[in-house]
């Protein structure tokens, strides 16, 4: 779910990998379409998939991934949010997780940081890291050397 910078960069590996990539963006790139990827509605992408990634911002209302999402998801499907806590219902996935509906989850990111949710973050099918990607001294040269050629373009230099 997203298929911008992250979600293509992911979704290119996963093609290397020999997988068929579904996403679900509401701003859709047709060229990007081949043999191997295709843009669905969410309800095919939720219904189909084996492994769900999320790459979108903190969406307003209810999370991305709740209790109703989860129930069309297919059984034993896996779960990666990197984008922002607040987008998955960590009640109802663990619910999930517990019965079987999930086998797994890779969480980067929760509602509340620090995690405070024990049951989930210690999960006997839940990896999860520290969300610290854009702290790492790779991610700030990326950054700055980012910020250079935007100023260098605006100036003309």
């Amino acid at each position: 779910m997203g298929y911008g910078r992250i979600g293509q960069t992911l979704g290119k590996s996963c093609q290397a990998l020999g997988m068929n990539v579904l996403a679900y963006d509401i701003y859709k790139v047709p060229e990007l379409e081949c043999e191997t990827m295709r843009y669905v509605e969410m309800d095919e992408l939720l219904a189909k998939s084996d492994f769900v990634s999320l790459h979108v911002p903190s969406l307003p209302g209810q999370p991305l991934i709740n209790a109703e999402t989860l129930a069309k998801m297919k059984d034993g499907v896996i779960i990666v949010n990197t984008s922002r806590g607040t987008n998955v219902d960590e009640a109802a996935l663990l619910d999930a997780l517990n019965s079987g509906k999930v086998y797994g989850a890779g969480l980067d990111v929760f509602a509340e940081e620090p995690a405070k949710n024990a049951a989930l973050y210690t999960h006997p099918r839940v990896s999860s890291t520290p969300h610290i990607g854009a702290s790492t001294k790779e991610a700030q040269k990326r950054i700055g050397a980012e910020i250079v050629d935007i100023l260098v373009k605006y100036f003309n230099l």
